[in-house]
């Protein structure tokens, strides 16, 4: 996987921990170093020059993992944000917007500063130096070492073990959510969130959404130059990009916004059947004048491949499930793009936030929709009493303090972190990616009126059943026909999760493909019964509510394959990272 590393100090060397992360053979390592620091990055070279940058000077080491899409407006050198973030690291971080983690060591000083973007577009861990006598406190050692994947840190741990709390949050949202990491020895930085290491360990969000909302008045047109100004950002970053196409609102609004730029943009439809709308990204092409790619058949990876590739570069801190072609951005996805831009308007959160009654509270709002399966569930499959719900008031408390609407809003924006933009590491693996990340778009999003949540769907409406009306009104400020082009079944929209293992039929549930390939397809029935099997062994899981599971997908009763997924990403992990003497290096290959 791309991505940074660091240390400061330690025993380590830098091209041990790049050694234990996942490689591909056209990376590039960069690094830098002075004394007993280090960091560097791990990236795709000449295929995302404009990502990615390792910096020296002044007694500074730093390193930024993607791109700060707003430096150029922000007339920053270099040497500008990295002695900003040093010297006043909240201001400085608070005014840069983009896809990124960075880490900045002041050697003079002997202080490292870690941080993330706003919206948490890349996970970055963080654990003492070396093992400190095998104790299990993420807080103590001599010094601290970083890096944007599990494995290098994994590998330095005398004896990791698995977090239970986290475990459970994998289950529950499909990711782990918050501080936590699937090993209690490391820790994880939330969007937002600066880490500083100077004479002990201390995280601080520093950038939040304002607690008050907006006047409807303009909403819109106060919305859309947000999203237009975040998008082009990102956009002029990448110099050869493809809009991603998974065929939903988010998409055509980014098309069309996209659509008058120079140079033009290609669009990609997910591949597969139902792994994306692969019509909609045609028709979008037809229009823009531009190449478009996607149809590509059944790819020749299989899906036990492309499980084995997904867990390797996410480190099972999501659910393999939950990735977008699974197996075609696993492999055919190198071929076709260099950099994939996200549409990335994110408004279904802020629209099902407007359902939020007066007595209601954010946290019961956020577990019922961000939830995958009922903390019932996960209390039944673990071993150890972890309330999940605990997870959902950690959350909660690192979120803005305001109406319980906007605190939900701000809390979804962190699961989504977890899930959704975690689980694009395994695009990142293959190609550069840019995510949306900027302050203002997501404080606009936050605030958004009640009026522009909820209501009803007018009969003359071009666009599907189920819009919310800022996506109406959106469109018609566009004035492009691009903004309304149908997408998924029938031509309405839909935020549902799609993939390749699911049937011929147009909107057939992730879950639900999966678990008809698993009673079709020898391989993957032995490759998940077998994970299925481990795990159920394995602390903190209760065997017997695993082998539960296990028949009830045996018997195709299960109504998703969200856990299966989780547990089956978790075995494998734990078998590379916790039993196995070395961290997986190169491709996964699986042989079942």
């Amino acid at each position: 996987m791309t991505g940074l590393i660091g240390r400061s100090p330690g025993d380590t060397e830098l091209d041990e921990m790049a050694e234990a992360m996942v490689r591909e053979d056209w990376y590039e390592l960069e690094t830098a170093s002075e004394g007993a620091a280090a960091v560097g990055v791990l990236e795709h070279g000449t295929r995302d020059p404009d990502a990615n940058v390792v910096w020296r000077g002044d007694g500074l080491l730093g390193v930024v993992y993607g791109v700060v899409s707003n430096r150029d407006r922000l007339a920053l050198s270099w040497g500008d944000l990295f002695r900003g973030v040093a010297d006043d690291s909240r201001d400085t971080l608070a005014r840069l917007d983009g896809p990124f983690a960075l880490a900045c060591v002041d050697t003079r000083a002997s202080v490292v500063h870690l941080a993330t973007d706003k919206a948490g577009s890349r996970p970055l861990y963080y654990a003492p130096a070396g093992d400190p006598d095998g104790a299990g406190d993420r807080f103590e050692g001599d010094g601290i070492a970083f890096a944007s994947e599990l494995g290098p840190l994994a590998a330095e741990r005398a004896d990791p073990t698995l977090d239970p709390r986290a475990v459970g949050d994998l289950l529950l949202f499909g990711g782990v959510v918050g501080e936590r990491t699937l090993l209690t020895e490391v820790g994880s930085l939330p969007p937002a969130t600066r880490l500083t290491v100077d004479d002990g360990v201390s995280t601080e969000r520093y950038w939040e959404p304002a607690p008050e909302g907006l006047a409807p008045s303009g909403y819109p047109d106060r919305w859309l130059a947000d999203y237009r100004r975040a998008l082009a950002d990102v956009a002029t970053t990448a110099r050869d990009r493809t809009l991603w196409f998974p065929g939903d609102a988010d998409s055509r609004i980014a098309a069309a916004v996209l659509a008058d730029q120079s140079p033009p943009i290609r669009t990609l439809a997910c591949a597969g059947p139902t792994g994306g709308d692969r019509e909609t990204g045609a028709s979008v092409a037809t229009r823009l004048g531009t190449p478009n790619a996607g149809d590509h058949g059944e790819p020749d990876h299989h899906l036990v491949d492309a499980v084995a590739d997904a867990v390797a570069a996410t480190d099972a801190m999501v659910a393999w499930s939950t990735v977008d072609a699974l197996a075609y951005v696993t492999d055919g996805l190198h071929d076709d793009a260099d950099v994939l831009v996200h549409g990335d308007a994110a408004l279904d959160a802020a629209t099902w936030a407007g359902a939020i009654a007066a007595d209601d509270s954010a946290a019961s709002a956020l577990s019922e929709h961000e939830s995958v399966i009922p903390a019932e569930t996960v209390r039944d499959l673990l071993a150890v009493d972890a309330d999940q719900l605990d997870s959902v008031d950690a959350v909660v408390a690192n979120c803005v303090d305001g109406p319980a609407e906007r605190t939900a809003v701000d809390a979804a924006t962190q699961v989504r972190a977890a899930t959704e933009l975690r689980s694009r590491a395994v695009q990142r693996r293959q190609v550069g990616t840019r995510t949306l990340a900027s302050g203002s778009l997501l404080d606009t999003a936050a605030r958004m009126p009640t009026a522009y949540r909820l209501g009803t769907l007018p009969i003359s409406a071009p666009v599907g059943a189920g819009t919310p009306p800022i996506r109406r009104a959106v469109a018609e400020r566009l004035g492009s026909d691009l903004a309304v082009i149908p997408t998924g079944p029938g031509g309405a929209d839909s935020a549902a999760p799609r993939d390749d293992a699911a049937s011929d039929e147009r909107g057939v549930p992730a879950g639900d493909g999966y678990a008809r390939r698993y009673a079709t397809d020898d391989r993957f029935r032995r490759f998940v019964d077998d994970l299925l099997d481990g795990v159920a062994e394995r602390a903190p899981l209760d065997a017997a509510a695993v082998s539960a599971l296990h028949d009830r997908l045996a018997a195709r009763d299960l109504s998703t394959f969200a856990p299966v997924a989780a547990l089956t990403g978790l075995e494998l992990w734990a078998r590379r990272h916790l039993d196995d003497d070395t961290a997986a290096r190169g491709r996964s290959a699986v042989e079942v």
